[in-house]
């Protein structure tokens, strides 16, 4: 009887363990997003940069992370991708059979005063 309890009692931190392990990686992908953005973007302060939704990407072992970066003057959606082990960061373009999948996620990025290395990667996509 007490060799079934334990049993139990193992398996219950074992799932209480992975229910927590899980958030702390799932936030640290969202962060490394936000931080490559920010970065790359040379953002001004008052930008804030926000998360919309994280899903399994297209990319084999990424996750597509969605962000909003926006001011008073305006908002833009960017899509990033981070491997699951949180170590490589995708930020650009992705096509897909010849379709801008980036572009299909976030929409046309309109005209905005974000910030200037952010407007210049967002609005010079080429299409042949």
């Amino acid at each position: 009887m007490s060799k079934i309890f334990l049993g139990i009692m193992a398996l219950m931190i074992l799932s209480l363990l992975s229910a927590l392990n899980n958030p702390l990686k799932e936030d640290h992908i969202v962060q490394l997003a936000i931080q490559t953005v920010k970065s790359q973007a040379d953002l001004p302060e008052e930008v804030q940069v926000r998360l919309v939704e994280r899903r399994e990407s297209p990319i084999p072992n990424f996750d597509m992370v969605k962000l909003l970066v926006g001011n008073k003057e305006g908002e833009v959606s960017v899509v990033v991708f981070v491997d699951r082990s949180a170590e490589k960061v995708i930020l650009g373009d992705l096509f897909i059979k010849g379709e801008n999948f980036t572009l299909k996620e976030t929409g046309d990025p309109g005209i905005s005063k974000i910030g200037s290395r952010f407007l210049e990667a967002k609005t010079t996509s080429l299409s042949y």
